[in-house]
């Protein structure tokens, strides 16, 4: 059976001029305080929930002018294997440096603000340091560097996360691991035109995948 809340408050009406009892009073005021508090801790909490709304947009299918890019069951020049797979998840392609070694190994266009941005790679003889990320902003006359010889781990088997660029997921499958990591934006305001990867390290082949996720705070409407 439905169970109905009833109201047991009985108004007490009163004629201009009657007096009023001083315990009536007090209760009045006490009940107006406490709908107030209750009120004030409903606004902090909407206010609260409102403030940490995010949008999150995942930008696929990737494409640089920078780098070299192979299919993910291609053999990537100078290692032995390849990913056996079209596809793992989202991940259609990889891009590493046009020549083994340091170098650019992707810029993807981002046209967009965001304050933290997913990333998926991998290292051949990875386990070590050797992935720089920056920012181009569409304001700005110098790219922002958001990591710095950033650790990245060996695609070819699955690694314990590093305390220097931990990881947040990963793909596994025999023939190759992807690791998804994240970078904060120390603008997020700021409108992002191309995220930047370099590898620094000149004895790994880092590589990036074609699939990037954004997420940012969703800016609250003044009026």
């Amino acid at each position: 059976m439905e169970r109905k809340e009833t109201i047991e408050f009985k108004p007490i009406a009163k004629k201009p001029g009657d007096a009023i009892r001083s315990e009536d009073w007090n209760m009045i005021q006490n009940m107006i305080l406490s709908d107030m508090h209750s009120l004030k801790r409903e606004i902090e909490g909407l206010r609260e929930y409102v403030n940490n709304l995010t949008e999150t947009i995942v930008l696929t299918n990737l494409e640089s002018s920078v780098g070299t890019f192979y299919a993910l069951d291609e053999i990537v020049h100078g290692e032995s294997d390849s990913y056996n797979l079209k596809n793992i998840g989202l991940i259609t392609k990889q891009y590493v440096p046009s020549v083994w070694g340091v170098g650019d190994i992707c810029h993807f266009g981002i046209a967009d603000r965001f304050d933290i941005l997913y990333y998926w790679s991998g290292s051949y003889n990875g386990n070590s340091n050797m992935l720089d990320v920056s920012l181009e902003y569409v304001e700005g006359e110098r790219d922002e560097m958001v990591g710095n010889n950033l650790y990245v781990n060996d695609k070819s088997q699955l690694s314990s996360p590093s305390s220097n660029n931990p990881y947040q997921e990963y793909i596994y499958n025999k023939y190759g691991t992807w690791y998804r990591y994240k970078i904060k934006n120390p603008f997020p305001d700021k409108e992002v035109r191309y995220i930047k990867f370099t590898n620094i390290n000149p004895d790994a082949n880092p590589r990036i995948g074609n699939v990037i996720r954004i997420e940012k705070k969703i800016k609250q409407i003044v009026y």
